[in-house]
């Protein structure tokens, strides 16, 4: 398997991962905490601040790895759909 195939399989994980219903419900779950932990922490208590902030950007940024595997996929897709077809040159020329 070359790199782009794998790509394009790797998306498909992932993509399936952010459908599945039992990831779709954790990451609701998470959220919810995150914000409900926000919302009951005093303004003044800094540090706990600052860990809720962490949580909530690295949830963040586990999904957005996740929407990047699929994005690189399509990428990788549609560069092996144009590797497929003929160029214009090919097309003119009946190469």
């Amino acid at each position: 398997m070359d790199k782009t195939e794998a790509k394009i399989s790797r998306a498909r994980r992932a993509g399936e991962l952010l459908a599945d219903p039992l990831i779709v419900e954790a990451q609701k779950h998470i959220e919810d905490e995150l914000y409900r932990l926000f919302c009951e922490t005093a303004p003044t208590d800094t540090q706990a601040l600052v860990e809720i902030k962490g949580m909530q950007y690295m949830h963040v940024k586990y999904l957005a790895f996740l929407r990047a595997a699929v994005t690189d996929g399509k990428l990788a897709k549609y560069e092996l759909d144009a590797q497929a077809k003929p160029n214009i040159i090919d097309r003119i020329f009946n190469r």
